[in-house]
Order: structure tokens, then sequence, then C-alpha cells
């Protein structure tokens, strides 16, 4: 036991050190891959930035299920997809289309590889459990790819969508779960925030880009669903708490986009850690509001499975905090008057 237990710190531990020691390498070839964020549009940097922290998080992932676990191998596939893509979209700005193709082609690929798709919703009525049957896969993809998408949206800070998805991942292993991966992926985000955060730092050294976002978008998806569907550690309403913050978020900025007459998929800044920014919060000021909203929306989505709580009342009253959330961005992305001259 004691020798199992060293031999998983010591792994984890590599993993972290293998992760920012492929952060480093693959900066320093960014510009040759073209893989550099310009600055311009809703990007706040004011100089080009790497974007390979999502290719050292993969490898940092991989060198981790070899040295820790190797059970969720058969995920790799659909990753490597999603980061490949990732990193291609990073370079030459695929349409939406492609990318969404892609996103349900690494989630199809997901089920038929592991297994682990969505088969019940739980009881969303009362006295009834929403069994899915035959909508199953369909069910799958499309909340898997609005997890994708959560996170890939949330992104738009130094160390904000990686801190994120650290929160939930942590709160998975306080809901129970007994799950190698959550460590793998843990100690992986970790090595690459250490360059990507602005402690000790004016600037993030490197970014994850779409090809580290969208595939821990697709990483979380999956261990959501299996710690509801198989292992049972969360139910399946739980899994919007633990990531609450970015579901809401990027949920409701697809409808108030068309409301103000934008595409959905226009790139502004009507997110909420736009709208701090905006409003005079730093960068690091805007993180740990952030992050202490998440803590606590997942503490409750966690209390209330351990009180038991109905799921049909907890999906009710998610609800009621995505609504005001959404009329609280109407109001303040609201067009302002015109002064008189």
């Amino acid at each position: 036991m004691f020798s199992s237990l060293v031999r998983v710190e010591f792994g984890l531990a590599l993993v972290t050190i293998f992760t920012a020691t492929m952060v480093v390498l693959l900066a320093r070839s960014a510009e040759q891959l073209k893989l550099m964020a310009k600055p311009g549009a809703h990007r706040q940097h004011t100089i080009e930035t790497p974007m390979v922290g999502g290719l050292a998080i993969y490898a940092g992932l991989l060198l981790g299920v070899f040295l820790v676990d190797n059970t969720f191998i058969d995920l790799f596939p659909a990753l490597f997809l999603l980061c490949a893509v990732g990193a291609i979209d990073d370079r030459y700005s695929l349409p939406s289309s492609l990318r969404f193709l892609a996103q349900g082609v690494a989630i199809y690929l997901m089920i038929i590889m592991t297994g682990v798709q969505l088969q019940t919703l739980g009881y969303l009525t009362p006295n009834h459990e929403v069994v899915l049957g035959q909508w199953s896969v369909p069910m799958t993809i499309f909340a898997a790819i609005g997890v994708i998408n959560a996170v890939n949206m949330s992104d738009g800070h130094d160390g904000l969508a990686g801190s994120l998805v650290l929160v939930s991942l942590m709160a998975l292993l306080f809901s129970g779960a007994n799950n190698e991966l959550i460590l793998i992926a843990a100690a992986a985000i970790f090595g690459f925030l250490l360059f990507n955060v602005r402690i000790v730092r004016s600037r993030a050294k490197v970014f994850m880009g779409d090809a580290g976002s969208t595939m821990l978008g697709l990483l979380l998806a999956f261990l959501l669903i299996r710690q509801s569907q198989i292992e049972g550690s969360i139910w399946p309403v739980t899994a919007l708490w633990l990531l609450a913050l970015p579901l809401i978020d990027a949920v409701a900025v697809l409808i108030v986009r068309p409301i103000r007459g934008k595409s959905p998929f226009t790139a502004d800044r009507i997110h909420y850690h736009h709208q701090l920014i905006d409003r005079g919060l730093s960068v690091n000021s805007t993180i740990i509001v952030a992050l202490v909203l998440q803590i606590v929306l997942a503490a409750l989505g966690l209390w209330a499975r351990s009180i038991r709580i109905a799921d049909h009342l907890q999906l009710i009253a998610f609800l009621c905090l995505f609504f005001i959330y959404l009329m609280s961005l109407l109001w303040f992305t609201r067009k302002k008057p015109r002064q008189a001259d």
C-alpha cells in the first residue's frame, strides 16, 4: 500500500515536471510552428505569446497514464483528435462548423473506445428517472460539446480556464471519486499554470490555446459523465454545479449575442471576466473572484448531493441562478443612450 502510494506521488511529480519542461521546449519552437497568439481584437496581451500549453498538457497526460494508471489509455485518441484540431485552429482559425464537427467526432470516438456515455439524467421530475435509451449517444454528444465550449469560452484571461478546470477536478475528488486520471490531469495542468498565471510576473509566458481548452473540456466531460453514470460519486445534476460558472456564462453569452445582433460565435467582450476587467479589476483579482464563485457553486452542488436534495429541486435552483445571470448580463451589456451635444 505504502509503495503504491509512493509510486503514484512520484509519478504525479514527474507529470508536473515533464509538462513544465514541454512548455519551455515547445515555447522555443512556437514561432516555427506558427503557434503564436497575436495582440488585437478582444485579446488583452500586448506582445505575441506562444500557444503551446495544450500540446504540453497532452504530453503530460500521456506520460501520466503510463506512469500512474493506464486504465484510461482508450480515451487518448479522442483527446489527441481535439488537441490536434485545436492546434490547427490556433494556427489557421478554422470555421466554427468544422470545429463542432471535430468535437462531435471526438466525443463519438470517446464513446466507442471507453463505453462512457449518458444513460440517465436522474430524477429531473418527482419520482421519475429520465432514462435516455436510444437518445443516449446524441445526448452525450450534446452535453459534452457544451462542456468543451464552456471551458473553451472561459479561456479569456491568464490562468482562468486552467484554474477553473482544477476547481472542478478537486470537487470531483471531494465527491469521493477514486480516479487517478483526476490526479494526473491536475498535475499536468499545474505544470502548465506555472507559466500561465500572473504570479511573480506581469504577463503569461504561454497560453494553452484551443488545443488545450477543447481537450481539457473533453477530459472534464468524460470524468463528469463517468462519475455520474458509472462510479456514482455524483448525480447527473451535480455535474452542472461542478462547472456552473463556465456553463452559465457560455450559454448566457450565446443567447445575448443574437439579441445584440451578433453571431453567437463572434468574439467579443461580454463574458463576465471581460466585464470585470472593463470595470477596473486586475486580471488576478478577476481570477480570484471567478475561483471563489466556482468553489462556492461546486460546494453547493456537493452539499445538495450529500443531504440528498431532490434532483428536480437542484435543477430548478440552477436554472434560477442562470436566469438571474442572464438578466444581469443583458442589463450590463445594454446600449447606453448617446449623450446630447
